[in-house]
């Protein structure tokens, strides 16, 4: 009866929502494996750049239509870097930590993957460009403090979300887990 009852709380332990700590420190995590996944990104993409249309890389500054382009590129490579590791369950960062992302029912499909990417990248993308502007122009410092709220609603929303749940996670019908050890 007493194995009954700990496997029992261990399943249960498992199905609970993850602790916003372990949460936040994966974000973090995520944003270090994110910019390899990105720099790998930008070292094709200019290899690309340079073999097909010959454009060097201190001639991409001043093209708009390749700023544009490797814009797209990168926000393309975030997706597929993020909808395939949901959709499997977890991303390198969750795994460390402990956590999966799990939909309220069913399997999580691209299209919450989709979804709960375009919401987060609304209030995430803005922070680093918005920094960046402020440093060239201290006129925009007003901005990237802005951002910097902006950056934080979705964990502000969780503050009074019934299930503690990001907004992201809430419009996307998902929410983090914590997955069970390996053994």
């Amino acid at each position: 009866m007493k194995s009954n009852q700990s496997a029992a709380s261990v399943i249960e332990k498992h199905e609970q929502n993850a602790a916003w700590g372990r949460r936040f420190v994966a974000f973090l995590y995520e944003g270090l494996l994110l910019a390899a996944v990105l720099l790998i990104a930008v070292g094709i993409f200019q290899g690309l750049i340079q073999l097909f249309a010959g454009i060097s890389p201190e001639a991409f500054s001043g093209l708009v239509w390749v700023r544009v382009l490797s814009g797209v590129w990168l926000l393309a490579v975030c997706f597929a870097y993020f909808g395939w590791c949901w959709t499997r369950g977890q991303t390198l960062a969750m795994m460390t930590w402990r956590m999966r992302i799990a939909p309220r029912a069913g399997q999580l499909s691209w299209g919450m993957a989709a979804v709960r990417f375009a919401i987060a990248s609304v209030f995430y993308l803005p922070l680093l460009p918005l920094w960046v502007l402020a440093i060239y122009h201290p006129e925009a410092k007003l901005w990237a403090w802005l951002g910097t709220v902006w950056f934080f609603v979705p964990w502000l929303f969780a503050c009074f979300d019934a299930d503690k749940q990001l907004l992201q996670d809430r419009i996307a019908k998902t929410r983090i887990a914590n997955s069970k050890p390996k053994k």
